[in-house]
């Protein structure tokens, strides 16, 4: 079998589950199936992290960092020295969509966010750069490559969680945040086709946040969450029709999403038998 190029479409939050339920067949290629996430037992799924874990290959310790936020040296030493036994107090679990999105859902979490707002005033805590990124990723090591809004990697998210508390907390919102998603969806899958067309590649990715916002907003709304299911399903099919036989497509997720809550498990799918 013969591959000269990669093509891979990054789905945050796409649930291996759901796919299957709705029998979304494009999603589901040759071949299919749940993934293990470089996370630690009890840990919760976090973008700023699996990604960067997805495109180096390594572990937290070996990709980087280990929590969400990068403290200053020699602090960071300490936090990956001990991590994961200050886990709870740097990543809390939250139990229920709301409490998930909610600042002060839970006193573990209220702890946390005090503690990260005492030490960011201090400069001594941040968001992740890509130069936090300690390994190789694919795409050093494939060229020419091409990589578009790869978290922490291309850039660094925006504040999407202040828009899903806005938009849980305020029903007059949600329409105006499923309209941002709907941008987000029709202008990175023309980017896919733009670059596609306009660039020589062997590698090439792609990455999508929306329907992690959109599961957490509707988590209790299945026909809403479906309504964007079937929408990646159909801009799939749309790239298989284009792809040759000698590039491989492969849909992958950081996590998947259970009414509103990160699952500990992601997705893949590829166009050829591993």
């Amino acid at each position: 079998m013969k591959i000269s190029k990669t093509l891979i479409i990054g789905i945050d939050a796409l649930e291996y589950d759901l796919v299957k339920e709705w029998d979304l067949k494009n999603l589901m290629q040759e071949e299919y199936g749940k993934t293990q996430l470089p996370i630690y037992p009890g840990e919760e799924p976090n973008t700023r992290i699996v990604w960067p874990c997805f495109i180096t290959g390594e572990m937290p310790h070996e990709m980087g960092y280990v929590t969400q936020k990068v403290f200053r040296p020699p602090l960071q030493f300490f936090i990956n020295l001990f991590f994961p036994k200050i886990k709870f107090i740097l990543s809390p679990r939250r139990d229920n969509p709301k409490d998930m999105m909610e600042k002060n859902a839970n006193k573990r979490f209220r702890l946390a966010m005090e503690i990260y707002a005492l030490l960011s005033r201090w400069h001594l805590v941040r968001k992740p750069v890509r130069d936090d990124i300690k390994a190789a990723t694919i795409f050093e090591t494939i060229s020419p490559s091409i990589h578009l809004h790869i978290p922490v990697y291309d850039e660094n998210l925006p504040d999407y969680s202040s828009k899903v508390i806005e938009a849980i907390e305020n029903k007059a919102y949600r329409s105006i945040f499923e309209m941002k998603c709907m941008h987000e969806f029709k202008q990175r899958t023309r980017e896919v086709f733009d670059w596609w067309n306009k660039n020589e590649w062997k590698l090439f990715m792609q990455y999508f946040w929306l329907l992690d916002g959109i599961q957490h907003v509707f988590y209790n709304n299945p026909k809403k969450i479906a309504k964007f299911y079937i929408m990646f399903d159909e801009f799939i099919g749309k790239l298989r029709e284009k792809i040759d036989d000698d590039t491989l497509l492969l849909i992958v997720s950081d996590h998947g999403q259970h009414k509103g809550i990160h699952t500990t498990h992601g997705f893949y799918s590829v166009n050829k038998p591993l």
